[in-house]
């Protein structure tokens, strides 16, 4: 089941010599479903998102730890768990084993005396060396596993050394594999003598003993073979490790200041030696239906590009630049250890794999004090170089046996907004004259009573000539608000007048959200409306479902007469969603503070959104405008901030880069995650730079080890085998239509495939009708030959209901099922349905994630 698990039990039945089982996530063949497991647990088990699926008798059950797949498949399948395709040899009398190995009982009920056809022994009654290569390509790959255990257990999950160290049940395991290994070679002499009637058996025992000694010694050498050194020389050999290069930027106190940088021509190289990846670069994903802005493919910026236009399949590397701490915010050290670091994610791949943490790749890392004391120009020069070749001579990649040519360059740098002034030099000042990368806006125009009009954007000539402007005379950059030329305006495709694209997780969701929804809570709270204790009560009592469990919004505080909301990206994105849900009861309609929170809502809705049309961008512009206007005329003595206005560009940078979701922030910092966790194991400062990006590095090369990276995987929870019968008679007229006659189904509870995972519950839109969306409740998952199906129940849909900015739906007395897969549906993500109280009556809400561009249709 490729399609449904990482790996996967490939089964060929037929008596035909190459029948085989295979992992489906590397080139293993093994004659028995016992070796396959044991691969699968040594090599394998440690991968993220790691699942494999049984696959006997289509029996649909998966697991991430393969003892519990061996468990399932001894009590379900019994007869089948030491099926061997093609046994040369009939399996031998176990209760004679003990007798011929000195043993004083065999009891392990896990283990499994297998034949391997393809044993090469020698001619060991003939007094030659019993072990040869067969012994000797059985240590190497136990040597191999060995290594790759601790590059796992230390590089992906983050184990420290000294826990690695001690880890004996890994050791048992390996122990265990390698003895599975020296029986086969001891059943192999067995038969070897059995053959030859005048072979002395005293010759047996000395091949036995040998290897035992063999076994002994070789674990011995095992033990001493955990170094450093031999994690990343493996690396390098089986694993196409790409290695930071360290660059000297100047010299202090006696020491170098140094930064390690990420080839970007080498890792690129490494990712397009995966199929499914050069699939992608050469096919793209520009949207099929025109006008939908789905991806950066989709705008104008990749339209007009000289590059793109004369190659769409280029290379498109997205940048991502931010600083992180790696001490206590609240210390001493804080400035001392705050690193900054550049990542890249491939454009040409499909946005719903872009969120996977493994493709995210690091460019370079580098004590953040540096690029002030130094310059951004010596640090970003080895990565401007790399992109230069690639927008020229491009990269040599061979695909299918032919060697093809892939160009690219840089399409945005995505950052928070000082970050991205300090990329584009401009100023980094929120407080001057000039405060907006888009445009020549004021900070006078903000304070002057109404939203700045006739926007006048920065183009790259005007940049240009603004730069030469401010080179003669430095007092000019206040005027121009450019303090010198960005390094990447050295590249030929590139510049960052329009690279450099608006992020809406600080623009919005830390920013103008917390800080116009405490001033109207601070409104209702002097009319007595509400209390802080009141929605904080609320907040903490509210009946969060799916994702909102885990981005349940934090109580909000009071401080010198206002309302302080503080919340993490996530919950503000929670709490602007629900917001209205849960204190609508208590707002009077058309109250105007209320207003002017829904159209702060049908912003991040529309903002947030993954796909857009002109009717979505020319709503968003209009939206903007009636909320600026809105908040100026109820605040009429507080001035507009900075990110206010940056969203009236937010429209046309939709137009230019494609749909901000998919070039926000968010994901990015996700990634800082590992590195501060490195520190926090490591307990150890010295040489961090170092240390992080050896450690990132040998966690990409075993996370990318993988033929396939960009698989839709599949993992559920909660599976049975189910009759049919026991369902509903409508559901079972729907099962035999769809899906043929049936006596047992196997269901599940939860499932997580095309990176959401839904529960039975949960709402799904299934139509938009008239501008609404309408909605069903998945009420049973089915999986069947690897594809997931879903049985809903659908429901009606009544309004949006503005007030609450959710749509009001209830179920029909006579049910309405129908069956569907993930691929069928309008939009992929999973609704709560939300039951609150009204007054006398309950109504049932559906609160969307953001805004479907069918419903400006």
């Amino acid at each position: 089941m490729a399609s449904f698990a990482s790996h996967t039990v490939s089964e060929n039945f037929s008596v035909q010599q190459s029948s085989t089982f295979r992992c489906c996530h590397c080139r293993y063949e093994t004659s028995t479903r016992v070796n396959l497991l044991n691969h699968l647990q040594v090599i394998h088990s440690g991968e993220q998102n790691f699942r494999v699926v049984c696959g006997i008798d289509h029996c649909e059950a998966s697991y991430s730890i393969v003892n519990s797949l061996k468990k399932h498949i001894r009590r379900k399948h019994g007869k089948c768990y030491l099926y061997t395709c093609n046994e040369k040899y009939p399996p031998p009398n176990e209760s004679s084993l003990p007798q011929l190995l000195g043993a004083e009982s065999v009891q392990d009920e896990h283990l499994s005396f297998t034949f391997d056809e393809n044993l090469t022994v020698g001619s060991t009654v003939n007094g030659k060396d019993v072990v040869s290569a067969q012994n000797i390509t059985q240590n190497t790959d136990v040597l191999n596993t060995f290594i790759m255990m601790q590059l796992k257990m230390k590089n992906l999950h983050v184990v420290p050394s000294s826990t690695i160290d001690t880890c004996m049940s890994e050791i048992l395991q390996l122990l265990k594999v390698y003895s599975d290994c020296m029986f086969s070679n001891v059943f192999s002499n067995i038969h070897c003598v059995q053959d030859q009637d005048h072979q002395n058996h005293c010759q047996l025992a000395e091949n036995i003993s040998k290897l035992r000694h063999e076994q002994a010694s070789f674990i011995d050498s095992l033990l001493s073979s955990s170094s450093n050194t031999d994690q990343v020389a493996f690396a390098k050999e089986h694993l196409d490790l790409v290695e930071g290069v360290k660059y000297v930027l100047g010299k202090r106190n006696g020491k170098d200041d140094v930064f390690y940088y990420v080839p970007l021509l080498k890792t690129l190289a490494s990712m397009l030696k995966h199929p499914d990846i050069i699939s992608e670069v050469k096919n793209g994903h520009k949207s099929d239906t025109p006008g939908l802005t789905c991806d950066y493919c989709d705008g104008s910026y990749f339209a007009n590009s000289a590059l793109f236009s004369d190659d769409p399949c280029s290379l498109q590397v997205q940048l991502y630049v931010d600083d992180f701490e790696t001490a206590n915010p609240l210390g001493t050290y804080i400035k001392k250890r705050k690193l900054c670091a550049c990542y890249f994610i491939l454009g040409n791949i499909p946005p719903r794999f872009r969120s996977k943490l493994k493709l995210i790749q690091l460019l370079w890392l580098c004590n953040s004090d540096f690029i002030k004391l130094y310059g951004l120009q010596k640090v970003v020069s080895p990565l401007i170089s790399d992109l230069a070749l690639l927008e020229t001579v491009g990269l040599q990649v061979k695909v299918d046996n032919v060697v093809e040519v892939f160009r690219g360059t840089a399409t945005m740098i995505v950052a928070d907004n000082l970050a991205s002034h300090s990329m584009g030099g401009f100023n980094e000042s929120f407080s001057g004259f000039r405060i907006c990368r888009f445009c020549m806006c004021t900070s006078q125009e903000l304070m002057c009573g109404h939203p700045p009009r006739n926007l006048v954007e920065r183009s790259s000539a005007v940049y240009d000539e603004h730069v030469k402007l401010v080179k003669n005379d430095e007092q000019l950059s206040t005027t121009y608000g450019v303090k010198k030329n960005s390094p990447f305006n050295d590249l030929r495709y590139f510049h960052v007048t329009r690279g450099l694209p608006p992020d809406l997780a600080h623009d919005l969701l830390e920013g103008v959200c917390p800080y116009v929804v405490g001033k109207v809570l601070t409104h209702f709270i002097d009319l007595k409306m509400l209390s802080i204790e009141n929605i904080n009560e609320i907040i903490d009592r509210f009946p969060y479902k799916l994702s909102d469990k885990s981005s349940q919004p934090s109580p909000v505080s009071w401080s010198r007469g206002h309302v302080i909301v503080k919340q993490k990206a996530a919950q503000m994105w929670c709490f602007m969603r629900l917001m209205f849900v849960m204190l609508g009861n208590v707002i009077p309609y058309e109250d105007d503070h209320w207003q002017l929170l829904l159209y702060l809502a049908e912003i991040c809705d529309l903002a947030s959104a993954p796909v857009h049309s002109p009717q979505t961008l020319a709503y968003l512009e209009g939206t903007v405008a009636d909320f600026l206007e809105l908040y100026i005329r109820l605040f009429p003595h507080i001035k507009l901030i900075p990110k206010m206005h940056y969203l009236q560009h937010y429209a046309k940078q939709i137009a230019y880069f494609g749909p901000l979701s998919q070039c926000w922030t968010l994901r990015f910092e996700a990634k800082h995650s590992f590195f501060k966790k490195i520190v926090h194991t490591t307990q150890n400062m010295k040489n961090i730079v170092y240390t992080l990006v050896k450690r990132h590095q040998l966690r990409q090369a075993v996370a990318l080890a993988s033929s396939e990276i960009l698989s839709d995987e599949t993992s559920h929870t909660g599976g049975q085998s189910m009759a049919v019968s026991e369902l509903s008679v409508t559901m079972q007229l729907l099962i035999t239509r769809e899906l043929g006659n049936m006596s047992n189904v196997y269901t599940v509870r939860t499932v997580e495939t095309m990176s959401r995972e839904f529960s039975v519950g949960c709402c799904l839109v299934t139509d938009i009708q008239y501008n609404l969306c309408q909605f069903s409740e998945l009420k049973v998952i089915i999986i069947h030959n690897s594809v997931v199906y879903f049985i809903t129940e659908r429901m009606e849909t009544i309004s949006f209901d503005t007030h609450n900015h959710a749509y009001s739906v209830y179920k029909p007395e006579c049910s309405n099922f129908s069956i569907l897969t993930p691929l069928e549906l309008v939009d992929s993500y999973p609704l709560p349905l939300y039951t609150v109280q009204r007054g006398q009556d309950q109504g049932n809400f559906i609160i969307m994630k953001y805004k479907l561009h069918g419903e400006f249709d």
